[in-house]
């Protein structure tokens, strides 16, 4: 990805367009980190793609293994029974720059001097851009992901760290590329605790982004300004199932009154309903936490709230539970009513996916579409004679989803 070093060179869309797609990702910690190969499976025409294309992610079945010698159609068929997520490419953000005649007029040399256009006005413009996309993810992703560990007062100790190792280890998630993301507020406690381990070493901070704080328990641990503040809904107790065998990704409920609100990210678990080993099927004895995926206001005392995981009892394909729960159990929520959660996120790469498809130059602008593959961005170009202006912008077009959102726990705070 070198650029020309000739100061002849006069600027272009080009190289702002690459300068500005390697600024992105030295910015970025969480879209760096996760899953972005997805943007092969939007197919072969890089000519450009707009809102509302979409790809759909196989996740592959858990394998039941079958006792004896006898072959078990029954098991065979279960192994076969593959989840499949889609991935919809729905969020265009853009971000304006002053780059007219003058601008472009400006020699290789200048722009990329002390103080010049690149310093001075491209890259607080990509790292504006970095901070709100990234901060759109990663409110989807803590309100997909189900296992929460919560603490009680201000993060002063790691020890939420080595439950969040094991809800992970419960998954099975891989042991590579696992991040953990924290606010500063976390940080402040956890560094005065903790001044050994997190320890800003010259050698390591040349090996990871800034931000970076240290490793402990199989996590990078970068401090985070985006991380996303849950809010719960305007009721937690009280609530119970509203009848029994329910399977799937949908729970109806009782206890309810007319307009009671659940929000989206508010997490509950429910007794006697464990989680299961994902591959021997054995009872856990922790039990399954939910996440409450959509927000939700109750028309009545009954209602219905979509959620993560898919209950799946023990015997059906992909099992995760040892059992439906009972009609009338309670809904046990993690904090108060409307209380907000400030917490950060621990996860292993490959629990989320996005996807930035490149973006096609539109009629009457001039520009250049930097696609790496695996990330794509647009500068462009276009002019008002009417008015009299010229403007520019740089786009992003991308789609984020949870794959394995088990493979990541939420650490709450202040609960």
């Amino acid at each position: 990805m070198a650029l020309p070093t000739s100061n002849n060179t006069l600027i272009t869309h080009d190289i702002i367009a690459k300068d500005a797609a390697v600024m992105f990702l030295e910015e970025s910690t969480f879209v760096k980190s996760i899953n972005r190969d997805r943007e092969q499976e939007f197919g072969k025409d890089r000519g450009g793609y707009t809102a509302g294309e979409s790809v759909r992610i196989k996740i592959p079945p858990t394998p039941v293994v079958t006792d004896g010698d006898v072959w078990s159609p029954t098991d065979a068929a279960k192994n076969a029974v593959e989840e499949t997520i889609l991935l919809k490419v729905d969020t265009p953000k853009h971000v304006g720059l002053k780059f007219g005649s003058v601008e472009q007029a400006l020699k290789f040399g200048q722009y990329n001097a002390k103080g010049g256009y690149k310093e001075r006005i491209l890259k607080p413009a990509v790292k504006a851009l970095v901070s709100v996309v990234e901060a759109d993810m990663l409110q989807r992703a803590i309100t997909l992901t189900n296992n929460f560990v919560a603490n009680t007062g201000p993060l002063t100790t790691l020890s939420p760290y080595d439950y969040a190792r094991a809800a992970l280890q419960r998954n099975l998630c891989p042991d590579d590329n696992r991040k953990a993301l924290i606010t500063s507020n976390m940080n402040v406690g956890l560094v005065s605790a903790s001044r050994q381990l997190f320890n800003s070493q010259k050698d390591l901070a040349k090996q990871y982004t800034e931000g970076w704080i240290g490793r402990y328990a199989g996590f990078d641990f970068h401090e985070h300004q985006s991380l996303y503040r849950s809010t719960n809904g305007t009721q937690v107790a009280g609530v119970t199932v509203s009848g029994a065998s329910q399977t799937g990704g949908t729970l109806a409920i009782g206890g309810v009154t007319n307009g009671t609100i659940f929000k989206a990210g508010m997490i509950f678990t429910l007794t006697g309903v464990n989680m299961l080993h994902p591959l021997t099927k054995q009872d856990t004895g922790v039990q399954m936490q939910f996440v409450v995926l959509a927000d939700a206001t109750m028309g009545g005392t009954t209602g219905a709230l979509s959620i993560y995981p898919k209950i799946t009892p023990q015997g059906q394909a992909n099992a995760n539970v040892t059992a439906s729960p009972a009609s009338g159990t309670g809904l046990t929520f993690v904090g108060a009513a409307n209380q907000t959660i400030e917490q950060g996120l621990a996860y292993q790469g490959d629990a989320y996916a996005a996807a930035f498809v490149p973006q096609k130059l539109l009629a009457g602008c001039v520009g250049s579409t930097f696609d790496a593959g695996t990330f794509a961005i647009r500068c462009m170009t276009f002019g008002d004679g009417v008015n009299n202006f010229e403007g520019t912008r740089l786009d992003v077009l991308y789609g984020f989803t949870g794959v394995r959102n088990n493979w990541g726990v939420r650490t709450g705070v202040g609960l």
